[in-house]
């Protein structure tokens, strides 16, 4: 059996995280397999260069996760405070294979359509149902070393790109827990705005509660990132 790496014993103790914390609700978790054909780290990206022909940073290495799916799908009530996530995570060399072709219909513009032909998805959420997911954007003429853009999709507020890499957001990850629209905090967005009021109170939310849920977690970059955005 293969040795976790630290990356992937964080995740792991974030499921537990999850499991145990009082008044959370876990509807769904999976806990993968490691896919040991990609090998660890190096191995991987120097196959995806082999097949891809993408040179990925080697700083984005830190985070390689190797599961074959590494999910959750949650709740949390406390008197009338409620809030949800979920996160759904695929490795890099599957995320490669996850276009969004399926974003593109008749009404999307043609520049739409490039960008989506360009998302290679490693993050989704289907179980909410919110039609969002995550995605790194690789352009097929990439050339020299690549941190890829990172976007996030929401079907009701067409798309946005984050102000973070992959590593960054492996890692902001495992704070949110998933709670939905966390990304929003990595967008230039006001939360102010119409359409957005929802978010911006579960984000509230899971500021509120989360340092004593799970204490470990250093929350005041996300604190100063909803105060930026209201």
């Amino acid at each position: 059996m293969a040795r976790f790496t630290e990356q992937e014993l964080r995740y792991l103790r974030i499921l537990n995280e999850l499991q145990d914390a009082t008044e959370v609700q876990v509807f769904y978790e999976e806990r993968g397999d490691i896919e040991e054909a990609v090998g660890e780290a190096p191995n991987a990206f120097a196959l995806l260069e082999e097949w891809h022909g993408i040179r990925l940073a080697p700083e984005l290495q830190r985070v390689f996760l190797r599961f074959d799916g590494i999910s959750s799908h949650w709740s949390f009530t406390r008197g009338e405070s409620s809030l949800s996530g979920e996160f759904s995570l695929r490795h890099l060399s599957a995320a490669m294979f996850a276009t969004g072709e399926h974003l593109i219909h008749e009404e999307v513009d043609a520049e739409r359509r490039v960008l989506y032909s360009e998302f290679r998805i490693f993050d989704e959420h289907p179980r909410t149902g919110a039609g969002t997911l995550a995605a790194l954007r690789v352009p097929p003429t990439a050339t020299g070393l690549l941190s890829p853009e990172i976007w996030y999709y929401d079907s009701s507020d067409s798309e946005l790109r984050l102000d973070l890499d992959y590593a960054q957001y492996l890692d902001t990850l495992l704070v949110t827990k998933g709670t939905n629209g966390w990304q929003y905090l990595y967008a230039d967005v006001d939360l102010t705005d119409t359409g957005l009021g929802g978010v911006a109170d579960d984000l509230s939310t899971m500021l509120d509660v989360f340092p004593k849920l799970f204490p470990a977690y250093d929350y005041s970059d996300l604190r100063a990132r909803l105060e930026e955005r209201l």
